[in-house]
């Protein structure tokens, strides 16, 4: 379950419940759904329900930061994108696939292997997070931009 910023507000403004207590809130929300659509929600593993506040990249992609030749991110810790086209995880395995490649070629590491892994992923990564914006504001109508104070 996904809401635009603001839709859906968690008791005490936590957004780390996990457990029946998020189950809770998603039975709560969707307690007037159609019955056809309603089980998903009456029927699910309640251990597994959780309700997170989901954190994005900028929509104008990743940023650049002073490279540290011997440290690097990667997935999220690079550019954390919205749920929406399933994009993130892809990338961040492009990531791992970009980064071990470079470091096979070097023989290890060598100074300049992340500034070159940096570089190169932030041409792709950038694409995928511009990308998961569109897909959200056109999938569900959200329209987030740097004036958003809360991102999904």
């Amino acid at each position: 379950m996904v809401g635009s910023p603001g839709v859906i507000t968690p008791p005490n403004e936590d957004y780390s419940i996990i457990g029946k207590p998020a189950a809770d809130i998603a039975k709560t929300l969707t307690s007037a759904w159609h019955p056809r659509v309603k089980p998903l929600f009456d029927n699910m593993d309640e251990k597994e329900a959780a309700f997170w506040k989901i954190t994005c990249s900028s929509p104008e992609g990743v940023p650049e930061w002073k490279n540290e030749p011997r440290v690097t991110v990667i997935g999220d810790a690079a550019h954390a994108m919205t749920p929406a086209g399933g994009n993130g995880a892809n990338t961040a395995l492009r990531d791992s696939a970009l980064l071990g490649k470079l470091l096979a070629e070097a023989g290890g590491f060598k100074e300049g292997v992340t500034e070159a892994y940096e570089k190169e992923m932030r041409v792709y990564a950038s694409d995928m997070v511009q990308k998961s914006f569109a897909f959200i504001q056109g999938q569900f109508g959200v329209k987030i931009d740097d004036s958003t104070s809360t991102i999904l």
